[in-house]
């Protein structure tokens, strides 16, 4: 550890909160439920690693509109997700956690946004280490390590996210072509050339949200490149299967086709998920041990110093 990665590693630790809250969008299944005690010490972390005088703050200064716009959504974020209330995610009297069901979708695109100018940072700082002759081998993996486990983790909760949307969207269009049936005679809507399911409202919104997902997930999936084969696999393979949704795919199964459409990141989470968190525990460590190192030296100077 040395003192440019020191100041890399807290933009580090708030890229890896952001994805941890990934977990807010899809329902939890433990009974247990969400944790209020992680979810307060995750926030704690955040509002301390971004005030004002902090690498992540500095950085933010430094980055012109792109910086302020930044500061300003990890502010949001942190109020809307860690916030006593929390608009998106609260806690209630009884120390349970709830999250507002319909700002899931606004949750993973603040999540996207937020990870994209993150890893922006952390590029770039990785290059500017490995110019200067001052990048370690187990930091630059544990960077990447983590780069690599929040995109499948993108690609995970988005293939989640997306088929439930359109499962939505077809209940509602069944719902409103049985109303203007029943409205209409018994007529069948689809041989009315004066029916258009668009113009429910309902249809409408839950279209304009899965246009939204979809749009994230591409964000996501496409900042990691093409690099990594497996990785590169997997994301063609979840873009080839929404074809279902367009109609150029019809499964004969909906139940079996939602199993492999949510799985192809399952193998890459697998073996990244243990192997990023034990990268980043050492890390912490190495820095926890920096910082001692450098407490001790300034004491020791500031002793030798009174003694003239």
């Amino acid at each position: 550890m040395n003192f440019a990665e020191r100041n890399v590693v807290t933009i580090l630790t708030i890229a890896r909160i952001v994805e941890n809250t990934l977990a807010y969008c899809v329902p939890n299944k433990s009974p247990e439920g969400f944790s209020a005690e992680q979810r307060r010490r995750h926030g704690d972390a955040l509002r301390a690693l971004t005030r004002k005088g902090t690498p992540f703050a500095i950085n933010c200064d430094n980055n012109g509109d792109a910086g302020k716009t930044l500061y300003e959504e990890m502010n949001y974020f942190i109020d809307d997700v860690y916030g006593d209330p929390g608009r998106i995610v609260t806690v209630d009297l009884n120390g349970s956690v709830h999250v507002e069901k319909s700002l899931t979708i606004e949750l993973f695109s603040s999540i996207v946004k937020l990870r994209l100018y993150l890893e922006g940072f952390l590029n770039s700082a990785l290059k500017y280490l490995k110019e200067h002759d001052e990048l370690e081998e187990s930091f630059e993996k544990t960077i990447s390590s983590d780069i690599r486990l929040y995109h499948a983790l993108a690609g995970k909760i988005a293939s989640n996210l997306i088929y439930d949307k359109f499962i939505e969207i077809n209940d509602n269009a069944n719902t409103y072509l049985q109303a203007y049936s029943k409205s209409h005679g018994g007529t069948d809507p689809r041989k009315d050339s004066h029916f258009n399911v668009d113009d429910d409202p309902s249809v409408r919104m839950l279209k304009n949200e899965f246009r939204t997902l979809n749009q994230d997930m591409v964000t996501a999936l496409n900042a990691y490149g093409d690099a990594d084969e497996e990785f590169k696999f997997a994301r063609q393979s979840l873009y080839s299967d929404c074809e279902l949704f367009t109609g150029k795919k019809k499964p004969t199964d909906l139940k079996a086709f939602r199993q492999v459409f949510t799985s192809y990141f399952d193998k890459i989470i697998r073996a990244t998920e243990k192997p990023t968190n034990d990268l980043f525990v050492a890390m912490t460590k190495d820095l926890d041990a920096f910082n001692k190192e450098q407490a001790e030296k300034a004491a020791k100077k500031k002793e030798e110093q009174a003694n003239g």
